[in-house]
């Protein structure tokens, strides 16, 4: 099922660690119409503007899933409503600062784990105004730490 031109339900909801489990992960309604809405929003603009592929990383995860990978208690990737993204040929952190200046209408992005991790895009609920909060975030011991900001 096509969620925008570029983007399909398969891909934003793919999990290796659901897969490795034998798990499929399926999303309910609200979810599907929150997965939508990212492509919409953010997901099929910014792949318009590049001109190039985006691989998604992760996208919907549910509770469960979202509990065995030990993300956040808070994810916007629980209810549809965000995506860990790389583009091939780009660091994160120019993935990150190109959103930012196609001033899409995203909630958080976030420059995970440089140098090489990923960036992740998010978008605000139904109804609420999106923060277009930019943040970075590392490791500290043991934790993860969000800094103000896209940093290297």
């Amino acid at each position: 099922m096509n969620l925008s031109r570029s983007f399909t339900l398969e891909e934003l909801c793919r999990s290796q660690a659901a897969a490795r489990m034998g798990r499929q992960v399926f999303p309910t309604q609200d979810q599907l119409d929150s997965l939508r809405r990212l492509c919409v929003l953010v997901l099929q603009p910014l792949r318009d503007h590049l001109g190039k592929p985006i691989v998604i990383n992760s996208g919907l995860r549910p509770p469960w899933l979202n509990i065995l990978i030990g993300g956040s208690k808070t994810s916007a990737h629980m209810d549809g409503r965000a995506a860990d993204i790389e583009v091939p040929g780009m660091s994160p952190l120019e993935v990150c600062r190109f959103v930012r200046a196609q001033r899409l209408e995203v909630d958080q992005v976030i420059h995970e784990f440089p140098p090489d991790g990923w960036t992740h895009v998010g978008i605000a609920k139904v109804g609420e105004i999106a923060r277009a909060e930019y943040l970075t975030a590392r490791y500290a011991e043991g934790l993860t730490v969000y800094e103000p900001g896209l940093n290297a």
